[in-house]
């Protein structure tokens, strides 16, 4: 991780950079679900390497943006983030659980991703990690 921001799409984000941030914490995309929040917290111990806590920290903020995405029938974003991008599960079988058909499920994720860009932003900032990455909407 370098000390300039990088500004990416949140489809490139998770494309390109989610499996290299959880590679350098330490952590799997399951340890990013809602009911292991508390147990993620971000390491302050000062012999890690910076890189690996700032690594920690934007993992962390995923895992709190995912969290407060909308959970609703008709915005079901939080349940279209973690089957996707947490859980690994093909965007056809996340489609059948939310059920939508494809044109309106396409949408539902388009949607789902812009929320969690601008969740993610807010949460970076507090931890400090704002200046690192930056997502952008779609």
């Amino acid at each position: 991780m370098s000390n300039t921001t990088v500004v990416v799409s949140a489809y490139q984000f998770f494309n390109k950079y989610f499996d290299r941030i959880l590679s350098i914490s330490g952590l799997l995309p399951l340890d990013l679900m809602p009911e292991n929040i508390s147990n993620i917290k971000p390491s302050n111990d000062e012999s890690y390497p910076t890189r690996i806590i700032q690594a920690e920290t934007i993992a962390y903020c995923i895992a709190l943006a995912i969290n407060e995405c909308k959970d609703e029938p008709r915005k079901p974003y939080k349940t279209i983030l973690i089957d996707v991008y947490l859980k690994e599960i093909s965007n056809i079988e996340t489609m059948k659980e939310v059920g939508y058909e494809h044109s309106r499920y396409a949408v539902l994720k388009r949607q789902a991703v812009n929320e969690f860009a601008g969740r993610f932003n807010v949460y970076a900032i507090k931890s400090g990690v704002g200046s690192i990455i930056e997502l952008s909407q779609t």
